[in-house]
């Protein structure tokens, strides 16, 4: 809207007096207050849960797997870079290294699972 004595134009959502002249204007339009709009968010449908529920369970299934392979390769490299040489014992009847690829597939199936878990709550497909 412009001002009533010198014509320029004047924004009224930020101010109510004219910047060039400096008088202020008498009548200023009243803007109507509407409803505040209802939220537009989807409430999540029984499918949608179930996508997401087995979303989840494939990540964490995928994490797991890759998790326990990689910590088991990784373990079997420092095993044999640094262990081998010091293991006497019968590898026959389990032993060091055995133990250690062990426990490598469980702490990597867990972190993959953790990693896999979060990861599809993080970015869920249906939202």
């Amino acid at each position: 809207m412009n001002c009533q004595s010198c014509n320029t134009t004047i924004d009224y959502r930020f101010q109510t007096n004219c910047a060039h002249c400096e008088t202020e204007q008498a009548s200023l339009p009243v803007v109507p207050i509407e409803a505040p709009m209802a939220s537009v968010e989807k409430r999540f449908t029984w499918t949608r849960r179930v996508v997401n529920l087995l979303y989840i369970l494939i990540s964490s299934a995928a994490g797991m797997i890759s998790g326990g392979v990689v910590l088991y390769f990784a373990g079997a490299i420092i095993y044999t870079t640094f262990l081998r040489s010091y293991d006497n014992a019968i590898h026959s009847c389990g032993g060091p290294g055995e133990a250690i690829a062990i426990l490598s597939i469980w702490a990597g199936a867990f972190l993959g699972t953790v990693g896999g878990s979060v990861f599809a709550m993080k970015k869920p497909i249906c939202r």
